[in-house]
C-alpha cells in the first residue's frame, strides 16, 4: 500500500500539474478572444476613424459616425416561461435554454429563430448566450427581440461588455429588470459596419477556437490516462514495489512529459499542433 501511494503521488502531481498549465492556457487564449472581440464592437476596425465621447461611463469614446441608442429602441425584450426541472430531460426534441444557456430538453419550444439571452438572477444576472432554431427560453433568461436591422452576434457581444449585471440592486441575490435594461445605452454602427466587425471576429478568433478545442481534448486523454493509471495501480494491475522515483526535478519532469507525450501522440484522431 506504502509503495503504491508513493507511485501515485509522484505521478499524479506531475500530471495534475500538466492539466493545470493547459488550464491556464485555455484561460489566456480566452481573454485573447474577449480582448479582440472587445475592440472591435467598443471601437469599430478603422483605427484611423475620428472618435467622439460616448457620454456613457463604461464605454468612453466611440467613432464619431457611430450612434449611441437606448436599448429600449433597438429591441423588446421577454422574460422565458416557468419550467420545472422535472419537464427538463437529457434527451428530447427541444433544448432548453436559462441564464447561463443549455440546460438539457423538452417536448416543446416557447421561440424559433436566433436570439440573444440575458441571465436575469443569481450569479448569472447579466450573462449572454445564444440560441437558435426551436427552443426553450426558461423564466431565468430574458429573450431580445431586435426592432432594427442589427447581427445578433454584434447585439449580444455588446451587451456582454456592457455588463448588464451591474444593473442589479441587490447584492444578496442579483437581478435585473426589463425596466433596468431598456433604459441602458448602446453603440450602434451600420449594418453594413456590423457585418464586417462579425466576419472579422470570426476570421480573428477560428485559429483561438480550434487551439482551444484541441487543448480541450489533449487535457480530457490525460483525465482518462490518469484515472486508469489510478485503477491499474490501486488493483495489482501494474507492479509498483520497486518502480524507481527520479530523485531531480529535471527528472521527474522529463519522464512524465514522455509518457503524456507518448499518450497524445497514440490518439489518431488528436495530433498536438505547437501554436507560434
Amino acid at each position: 500500500q506504502t509503495a503504491i501511494a508513493r507511485f501515485l503521488d509522484y505521478k499524479l502531481a506531475k500530471i495534475n500539474r500538466f492539466i493545470q498549465k493547459k488550464k491556464q492556457l485555455i484561460k489566456l487564449l480566452n481573454e485573447q478572444k474577449v480582448a479582440i472581440i472587445n475592440q472591435a464592437v467598443i471601437k469599430g476596425l478603422d483605427p484611423n476613424a475620428k472618435m467622439k465621447n460616448s457620454g456613457i461611463e463604461w464605454l468612453g469614446d466611440i467613432p464619431e459616425h457611430w450612434e449611441v441608442r437606448k436599448l429600449k429602441y433597438v429591441a423588446n425584450f421577454q422574460s422565458g416561461e416557468m419550467i420545472t426541472s422535472e419537464s427538463i430531460e437529457q434527451i428530447g426534441d427541444y433544448p432548453v435554454y436559462g441564464g447561463g444557456g443549455f440546460r438539457g430538453y423538452t417536448n416543446t419550444y416557447t421561440n424559433d429563430g436566433t436570439h440573444v439571452l440575458i441571465g436575469r438572477q443569481g450569479a448569472l444576472c447579466g450573462n449572454i448566450k445564444y440560441a437558435e432554431g426551436k427552443f426553450w427560453a426558461s423564466e431565468h433568461a430574458i429573450v431580445t427581440y431586435p426592432k432594427i436591422q442589427i447581427e445578433t452576434f454584434f447585439l449580444g457581444e455588446i451587451l456582454r461588455v456592457a455588463n448588464l449585471g451591474n444593473l442589479s440592486q441587490t447584492a444578496a441575490q442579483p437581478g435585473i429588470s426589463i425596466g433596468q435594461i431598456k433604459h441602458a445605452k448602446i453603440p450602434i454602427p451600420s449594418l453594413f459596419e456590423q457585418q464586417k466587425i462579425v466576419s472579422y471576429i470570426e476570421k480573428e478568433t477560428a485559429i483561438l477556437n480550434t487551439t482551444i478545442s484541441k487543448i480541450e481534448k489533449e487535457i480530457a486523454l490525460v483525465e482518462e490516462y490518469k484515472t486508469a493509471l489510478i485503477a491499474e495501480a490501486v488493483t495489482g494491475k501494474i507492479d509498483v514495489r520497486d518502480y524507481p522515483i527520479p530523485q531531480t526535478e529535471e527528472e521527474n519532469n522529463q519522464e512524465i512529459e514522455e509518457e503524456l507525450d507518448e499518450l497524445l501522440e497514440e490518439d489518431s484522431e488528436y495530433q498536438i499542433e505547437e501554436n507560434p
